[in-house]
């Protein structure tokens, strides 16, 4: 009974909110847009900046649907909490 409960709830949570997919996008989305603005006037980082910051609106110009946007702002605000030191491994891994 309890996995048929869970597995309602799921159904239900999917149905109200974004997708898996969006909610993925969103949070790459707005990882690397926040990245970009804490690494722009970095030494060494500002080409990557730029390009962490084009990867965020390609992956933005995908997904556009209003579920989107409300999962993109709930990881932005999630994202600001990103040390330095994880935005140049971003930075660096593109």
């Amino acid at each position: 009974m309890k996995q048929f409960l869970v597995l309602v709830l799921a159904m239900l949570a999917f149905n109200c909110a974004a997708s898996f997919d969006e909610k993925v996008a969103a949070s790459f989305a707005a990882k690397y847009e926040v990245c970009a603005l804490k690494l722009k006037d970095t030494k060494g980082y500002k080409l990557k900046a730029l390009g962490l910051k084009i990867k965020a609106d390609e992956i933005g110009r995908d997904k556009i649907s209003g579920d989107y946007i409300k999962a993109f702002v709930k990881e932005k605000n999630k994202a600001w909490l990103l040390p330095l030191h994880k935005c140049k491994k971003f930075a660096d891994r593109l």
